[in-house]
């Protein structure tokens, strides 16, 4: 369990250590880790959104996604999305002129990788419609694993068409 003295350490070091693999639902930490690991990012974010983090996102998230666009642009981030859409998401989608977004349908999974060194993942509970606990690690084995399953699914997904409808 990640707590606020191992949190503080990961920041000190830029989130290199220690190395570890945790579930995080302290919520103030929660918010704080996955805000980081969408705002830190100096080379690339790579992130896969199902049906239910999308919605999740479009609740209450927009304009922080919208930060971090305008982030990536300005410090030359790549910053890829692979997402299932609706008719509810595309409007959104399309306004993020700097995120390279493909879809796919069926999307399995929901994660988000900074940098290849910060893996987070959100976890749903059943009950609730918002992810109330993350598994967050800086574990190379795994972000090797969800960067793997990144780009395969990247090369199965399909450019957002951003034309006029």
């Amino acid at each position: 369990m990640l707590n606020s003295c191992s949190f503080r350490k990961l920041k000190e070091s830029n989130y290199k250590f220690p190395l570890i693999t945790t579930i995080v639902n302290n919520p103030d930490i929660l918010l704080a880790i996955y805000l980081d690991s969408l705002i830190l990012p100096l080379s690339e974010l790579t992130i896969i959104w199902d049906k239910r983090m999308l919605g999740h996102i479009l609740k209450g998230y927009r304009e922080i996604i919208y930060h971090v666009e305008k982030l990536s642009k300005q410090k030359g981030i790549k910053f890829r999305v692979i997402t299932e859409s609706s008719e509810n998401s595309v409007c959104f989608l399309k306004s993020l002129r700097y995120c390279d977004i493909r879809c796919l349908n069926n999307i399995q999974d929901n994660f988000q990788i900074s940098d290849n060194r910060i893996c987070i993942k959100p976890l749903f509970n059943p009950l609730n419609k918002d992810p109330d606990r993350i598994l967050w690690s800086n574990s190379e084995y795994m972000i090797n694993r969800k960067q793997s399953l990144f780009h395969s699914l990247w090369e199965k997904a399909k450019p957002l068409s951003r034309e006029k409808n």
